[in-house]
């Protein structure tokens, strides 16, 4: 079946994107199409043949992967009514595979999926359609594409029945269907989607294994599950992960009981399986357990290979084995020679893995080799899309020509064809070069907007810096003092601020959250920062500061009405004495105690920004030495994973009962590796900076 064909390509394939005008692409066929029923009105002779004869004829050209004749075949029987829609569809579509012309073979395959069928032997030929066009659309990774495709067919297998001659084969192609559409789902952050149509997938493979055992079967199934295993593995989920690793595990040990499997297979699914256990067991915090995984994975053949020696490097530097991650990596090259890896944007990944490694190994030289490598490969692989897109309008163009000739075989029959030829080629050239100018038209604007988002973000990595250079990154090395502090923004520029003043044996320190993101957050931030620093040098208290900074910021000139929340204190070195004000800020954490730490209670005050009269009360506390003060904006308890679910004040609380104080750095690097572990790949909701300090 061409879906099998369509399998053994996808390792290998590289298909190109394109920016085919559909609606001139729809005139240019509507009007072949009316040519071809023109000709076919005019003279129609076919002679009806036998089911049997056409299914021994197709047969023998599906054996032959004679493409060229599979089309003209389609066509002529198509013609002739001796097979639907659906059958001509999934032979051009496999004679378009046969060929390497996968954009028209997606066509096809498309037109026949894009209906019901009214019968059993059509409802094969759909679903042969509709799992090609899903792997098509997947190879090229246009996962929107294959949500768009896969829902309403699946809508329609649900309604086939199946006979039991071609159950395994029905069950095979579901299979595959949903393992790709889930796949898709998962790439898309859909993981709810995502493993509702794996465990699908994996009903379907268990009714394969009941009705047939064979090794290539049970290798299929393995390999499968095992790359489901992976996409759990990318979002962290690792415990998920073994559940697929479980279910690869069974399958691969059924296949070694085959007597006819091929060593290869065996070698390259036991390396594929002992090597995502090895990265499940150490994530899992199950080191010793990794090792053996990984071990077993290197006695295996397929280490040897090139893949198996970048896995290796990947391994090396999820355990922070810089060295040995950077010597694996050589193997990279070798890599892209094997498997004829060309330089495009899907494959730049496998370059930036091999800069980090050799920049964590300490290999200055090679990191620097390797940026210099990427900037090539970049150049390249906007070198090679462009000159794809001009193969891809070649091949249009030449199937083009291939239907112009058929047809001009059969005008010779009838003068009245050959005028009806020569005005569709006349349009069909005014068609290719009007799409040629908005083609040419369209890559311009591209390029255009491109350079304006380059100057945009450019502008932005600056405003960054500067922001960044606002906030300082050396803490007071004084005896007794251990401070330390950070701020992540969650765009290129945030609202997020936090500084100190050292004012005899006085330090002044505060932490704060502009309201909104962006660049407009950022200018009040930085405001906000210039007056604290201004103040704290004058000795006046945290509360006369907060009132100042209020009566500043507050006002007619405050047109946004923005807004900024701040705890503030100074804190006497020499004596513990703690002397605050909280500016509606989230309450801080006090180690120690009875519970080895609580919130603050405090007053609540107001945001400064907002009420131009307000006057600020300040707090204070008699002694704090020896107790650990953790203060932090609202993007460490309000951040959120995939599913919007926060982090939260009893968890932040808990972990920081539960941590060991060691220093004020080791608290702080603490949250923020629980956050990253609670976001699970999440993109951050807001800004998140903390602080802590303790005197002794």
């Amino acid at each position: 079946m061409n879906y099998e064909l369509i399998r053994n390509f996808a390792a290998e394939i590289k298909l190109i994107d394109y920016y085919a005008n559909m609606k001139l692409m729809k005139k240019i066929l509507f009007l072949l199409a009316f040519i071809s029923v023109v000709i076919s009105c005019e003279n129609k002779q076919h002679s009806v043949l036998k089911q049997s004869e056409v299914d021994s004829l197709i047969a023998e050209v599906n054996q032959n992967k004679d493409g060229q004749r599979l089309l003209a075949l389609a066509d002529s029987l198509e013609q002739a009514g001796q097979i639907s829609l659906f059958h001509a569809s999934n032979m051009r579509g496999t004679a378009y595979v046969e060929q390497n012309n996968f954009p028209l073979a997606e066509e096809e395959f498309k037109k026949g999926s894009s209906t019901s069928p009214d019968n059993y032997e059509d409802s094969i030929a759909y679903l042969n359609c509709a799992v090609s066009l899903i792997q098509l659309q997947a190879i090229r990774k246009d996962h929107d594409a294959v949500l768009n495709s896969a829902v309403p067919i699946l809508d329609v297998l649900e309604h086939i029945s199946i006979k039991p001659e071609h159950a395994l084969e029905i069950y095979d192609q579901k299979f595959v269907l949903l393992e790709y559409l889930g796949s898709s789902q998962m790439l898309l952050g859909k993981t709810a989607d995502a493993t509702r149509s794996y465990n699908a997938a994996y009903k379907y493979a268990s009714e394969m294994i009941k009705l047939s055992q064979t090794w290539d079967m049970l290798s299929n199934v393995a390999i499968s599950t095992n790359s489901i295993a992976s996409h759990y593995i990318r979002i962290k989920d690792y415990n998920t992960a073994e559940i697929w690793l479980a279910r690869s595990d069974s399958m691969a040990t059924r296949m070694y009981a085959c007597s006819d499997v091929p060593d290869s297979y065996v070698n390259t699914i036991k390396g594929l399986c002992n090597y995502a256990h090895a990265r499940v067991s150490f994530a899992l915090n199950r080191p010793q357990e990794a090792e053996q995984y990984f071990n077993e994975f290197l006695k295996t053949t397929y280490s040897q290979t090139a893949f198996g020696h970048v896995k290796s490097g990947t391994y090396y530097y999820e355990t922070q084995r810089y060295s040995q991650a950077a010597d694996a990596y050589k193997w990279m090259d070798r890599l892209f020679k094997d498997y004829n890896l060309s330089p495009t944007f899907d494959n730049l990944d496998f370059v930036v893995e091999k800069f980090n490694a050799n920049l964590k190994a300490g290999r200055k030289d090679s990191a620097l080799a390797m940026a210099v490598y990427a900037l090539n490969f970049v150049d390249s692989a906007l070198v090679r899309q462009k000159n794809s897109e001009a193969a891809k309008l070649a091949t249009i163009y030449e199937t083009k020509q291939k239907d112009e000739a058929i047809a001009q075989q059969q005008i010779e029959l009838n003068r009245q064809k050959i005028f009806a030829l020569m005005v569709a080629m006349g349009l069909i050239t005014v068609f290719f070069i009007v799409y040629t100018i908005f083609r040419r038209r369209a890559a311009r604007r591209l390029a255009e907007v491109k350079a304006q988002q380059e100057r945009i973000e450019s502008e932005l990595r600056i405003a960054r810096d500067i922001q960044m250079s606002m906030v300082p990154s050396v803490f007071p090395d004084r005896e007794g003092l251990d401070m330390y502090a950070s701020m992540t923004p969650a765009k290129e520029v945030g609202g997020d601020l936090y500084g100190y003043v050292i004012n005899g044996h006085n330090l002044y320190f505060a932490i704060g959250d502009v309201s909104g993101k962006g660049v407009p957050a950022s200018l009040f931030m930085a405001q906000a920062t210039r007056l604290f620093r201004t103040m704290a040098n004058q000795g006046l208290l945290p509360a006369e500061i907060c009132t100042h900074m209020n009566t500043e910021l507050s006002g007619d000139d405050n047109v946004n009405g923005m807004f900024v929340t701040m705890f503030i204190g100074m804190l006497d070195m020499e004596s513990g004495r703690l002397q605050f004000c909280n500016a509606g800020h989230n309450p801080p954490v006090l180690g120690g105690g009875d519970n080895q730490g609580d919130f603050l209670q405090m007053e609540p005050n107001g945001p400064i920004g907002l009420w131009p009269q307000l006057e600020y009360v300040g707090e204070e506390l008699d002694n704090i030495k020896g107790r650990a003060l953790f203060v932090y904006t609202d993007g460490l308890n309000e951040a959120e994973d995939a599913l919007h679910n926060q982090f939260g004040d009893e968890r932040m609380l808990a972990i920081l009962r539960q941590t060991r104080f060691n220093s004020a750095r080791q608290v702080v690097e603490t949250l923020f590796a629980k956050v990253e572990e609670h976001r699970a790949g999440a993109e951050p909701n807001d800004d998140l900076t903390m602080l802590c300090l303790r005197v002794s």
